[in-house]
């Protein structure tokens, strides 16, 4: 009789399956100004972000095409309640927090690049904050994932950048 026991130990936002490969790509995204004003309808969101409706309501975003070392993760609140509330909000929202004033700023990635996806925020967020000096902080609906850069000149760089800006191989 054979009784084998295998055992590994990984940290919380290590992906547990095989690496996922993809290349580093331009990316907008969408936002629905509404939403961080009033509560909106669910065809109001669908029509931004399923339907990619652009309008004066639903607008697209570049985002800075970067690599931050470090990443937050934190709950802010996303949306009022209504316009006759302006002060009462609809909870907390899991979000990730890219904080340029206390670490720094990101690395400009290359379009193109390979990379490896190592990890996910743990706390599965999908809305990203970003503080930088001399700018208004941002807020976007869209999440981060860890990558190791593979070629090009930041081979072997590891860190957190937009999930949209990997194109899955």
């Amino acid at each position: 009789m054979l009784f084998a026991i295998n055992c590994t130990s990984s940290t919380d936002d290590e992906i547990s399956q095989a690496p996922v490969k993809g290349i580093l790509q331009d990316m907008v995204v969408l936002i629905l100004l509404d939403e961080i004003s009033e509560t909106v309808t669910q065809s109001l969101k669908d029509d931004c972000y399923v339907r990619k409706n652009i309008s004066n309501r639903c607008i697209e975003r570049k985002v800075p095409l970067s690599i931050w070392t470090e990443m937050e993760e934190t709950l802010l609140t996303y949306t009022r309640v209504d316009q006759k509330f302006p002060d009462k909000y609809s909870g907390k929202d899991a979000f990730c927090l890219i904080n340029e004033h206390k670490q720094e700023a990101g690395i400009p990635f290359e379009i193109g690049a390979k990379v490896e996806i190592i990890a996910l925020a743990s706390n599965d967020c999908q809305r990203v904050m970003l503080m930088r000096p001399g700018n208004p902080s941002m807020k976007f609906p869209t999440s981060l994932v860890k990558i190791r850069v593979l070629d090009g000149k930041d081979k072997g760089l590891e860190g957190w950048t937009w999930a949209g800006a990997v194109k899955k191989e």
